[in-house]
């Protein structure tokens, strides 16, 4: 028989499979949706998959975020009108629809696209909607209890039937002269009376004593019709006999694409790391495409070796087309179609740092959840065949020239070509991203969530500090909390001199005046697929335009070499170990001294040895950045200022003013 459309069947079960549209299928971060029907009968499969495909195809046809929540809507108000009670194809629909709005709404949040501030009764009926789920999944598993027990009340009375002496046996006893005393012995179940004959001079005679003398037979009486009725029930003060017992359901199996989901929602709930997460994410959804989503609990030893060894035999994304490269499923089934010609394999350090360590992240979470009943699996594997990695390295002298003397930082032909010489001095935030990443050693995600706030002068010194929030102002919200790399991240900065010099100072004023808290408000982060936010694009973007038309060709070379840079320049002073690592962020929990005493400032010794810190670079750029700014301000290069005008900020920080 053909399979319907939008049906696949998988190791005997059938899965609904249908291609998202583009807005859905943008904010859940997938083109494809997949959920299993439960269930191995391919009628029952078509009936279920008809009770789906109503509110997909409404979702496939919104067309932004706006429309998919009202069709959304809804569709709730749909559900919550079903009369009860709801069949188990309904229900099986409804549990779906809920966990499609789950991911949806969560990612929506990561995206700051509030569902309940598009559609205020949002929340409401979707609430209500979980709470009638709920209750339907418990009626319908009581009545499943219920007709176990029906069945099996059934299949007793049936077998006492079969036991008991039939009527007409029942009848015989009563011919005169035919009767036998052992043909008196019944076979239905035991009788607790039966046991006792009549009392002979007071004592009490064997009921089945063959050393007794005959009974008198009397005259018959008339026999009644006899019928196999069921036992009436014991009257009120008979005891109660014991309950049955309750019929526990076994639990369902949990499968990897769920134990993901909910990992990734608490990880979301605790506040994790959202690159790490992501790596987990990756991975893992790369064990359920290769072995089609198995179950938690049948994912033994076996199975994880033979995931370990198909590890190494993932391709990096180079020379992979791009409708194969979105997953690491997509690349390793096309180089295991299409050979290993141009394709490149991973780093070991991708392998060892990023997978295994994931892998063995999640596996551990799915034993403390009880989800994998296997002693945890060890990933391990590395083929000959995966590379090496490559050693970053910080920026020459010369490279650094190279960069500073650019059209952006000494005078460009406009806002839009900041690449090309002009007779405008623009300072935006590519002007100043170049410079904190050099003179502060910031990483490229740390630049776009800076605010005003994080600029604080103590003692005549201006610090960049980065934190979370501000403990000052009180209490935030959670998803109002800037994420750093690692909480080592969080760390105060003392400004080089040249940044004030070039006037940070006088962007913050300005910003100010117009009731701006941020500093680069024109910095427009990148959305991924899954919500996560990446405040890197912007810069990086531009690099790899820069990096081109500089003609730097070495490949340990990257824009993370200006946080190298920095470190370079701190490791020719004096300063000690203990600020270096306060300085770039990194951690200090195996350096037990170095945990105690004041933490957000360096001594008067470190700044000033700091603000002493000197290279052959620094001497070289530091004339023709001032000589730029001095044209600026004598009128003999025009000042554009592009980020004072609400117009012309990103659409992220636009709507954060909104709000």
């Amino acid at each position: 028989m053909a399979c319907a459309s939008y049906l696949t069947r998988r190791e005997g079960r059938y899965y609904l499979q249908v291609r998202l549209g583009r807005t859905p299928a943008r904010l859940l971060g997938k083109q494809l949706y997949r959920v299993s029907l439960r269930t191995s009968n391919y009628r029952e499969a078509r009936i279920r998959l008809s009770e789906h495909l109503g509110w997909i195809h409404r979702m496939n046809d919104s067309v932004d975020y706006v429309s998919l929540f009202q069709k959304n809507v809804r569709q709730l108000e749909t559900y919550l009108q079903q009369q009860w009670p709801i069949t188990s194809e309904q229900l099986q629909a409804r549990q779906n629809f809920e966990e499609l709005l789950k991911n949806l709404n969560r990612r929506a949040l990561a995206a700051n696209c509030d569902p309940s501030m598009l559609e205020p009764e949002y929340h409401g009926l979707f609430n209500i909607f979980v709470q009638q789920n709920v209750e339907a999944e418990t009626y319908l598993r009581q009545q499943e209890k219920m007709e176990a027990y029906e069945r099996g009340r059934k299949d007793v009375l049936h077998t006492h039937a079969q036991t008991s002496v039939p009527p007409s046996f029942l009848r015989g006893r009563s011919v005169r002269g035919t009767a036998r005393p052992e043909a008196h012995v019944s076979l239905s179940w035991p009788d607790p009376t039966i046991g006792h004959g009549p009392e002979v001079h007071g004592a009490r005679q064997p009921a089945f004593d063959h050393a007794a003398p005959e009974p008198v037979l009397r005259e018959p009486e008339p026999i009644a019709p006899v019928f196999d009725e069921p036992p009436s029930p014991a009257p009120a003060s008979a005891p109660a006999t014991s309950p049955e017992p309750d019929l526990v359901p076994e639990p369902e199996p949990v499968s990897f694409s769920k134990a993901l989901e909910e990992y990734l929602e608490q990880d979301i709930a605790r506040g994790g790391n959202a690159d790490a997460r992501s790596v987990v994410k990756l991975i893992v959804q790369f064990l359920i495409d290769i072995m089609d989503d198995p179950v938690v609990a049948e994912f033994d030893g076996d199975r994880a070796a033979k995931l370990d060894r198909v590890l190494p035999d993932i391709p990096n994304r180079r020379n992979v087309p791009r409708e194969h490269a979105g997953t690491l499923a997509g690349r390793y089934r096309y180089a295991q179609k299409h050979g290993w010609d141009d394709l490149t394999r991973l780093t070991e350090a991708r392998l060892r740092n990023g997978y295994h360590n994931a892998l063995s992240k999640f596996f551990g979470w799915l034993i403390e959840r009880g989800y994998y009943p296997h002693p945890k699996p060890v990933f391990k594997h590395v083929s000959n065949d995966n590379l090496v990695s490559l050693p970053r390295d910080s920026f020459d002298d010369s490279e650094i020239e190279k960069i500073f003397s650019q059209p952006l930082f000494t005078g460009c032909l406009s806002d839009k070509r900041i690449w090309q010489p002009g007779k405008y001095f623009i300072q935006s935030h590519l002007y100043w991203g170049y410079l904190l990443l050099l003179l502060t050693g910031l990483r490229p995600g740390e630049l776009g969530q800076l605010e005003l706030n994080d600029i604080v002068e103590k003692d005549g010194i201006h610090y960049l500090y980065l934190r979370g929030f501000d403990p000052a102002k009180g209490r935030v919200a959670k998803k109002d909390v800037k994420r750093y790399k690692t909480p080592s991240s969080q760390r105060v900065i003392p400004l080089h001199p040249l940044i004030l010099d070039l006037g940070l100072l006088e962007r913050i004023e300005e910003l100010k005046q117009i009731g701006c808290p941020y500093l680069f408000p024109e910095w427009e982060p990148y959305l991924k697929p899954d919500g996560e936010i990446r405040w890197g694009q912007p810069i990086t973007k531009s690099w790899q335009h820069l990096k081109e038309k500089l003609g730097i060709t070495r490949s340990e070379v990257t824009l993370y070499s200006t946080r190298h840079w920095f470190a370079d320049l701190i490791d020719n002073t004096d300063l000690k170990d203990t600020t270096r690592k306060r300085l770039m962020g990194h951690s200090r929990k195996s350096d037990i001294p170095a945990r105690y005493g004041g933490k957000n400032r360096l001594t008067t010794r470190d700044l000033l040895r700091f603000e002493q810190a000197a290279s052959p670079a620094l001497d070289a750029i530091t004339p023709v950045l001032l000589e730029a700014k001095e044209k600026a301000d004598a009128g003999e290069l025009v000042v554009l200022k592009p980020w004072l005008q609400e117009r012309n900020w990103s659409e992220y920080y636009q709507e954060k003013m909104i709000v």
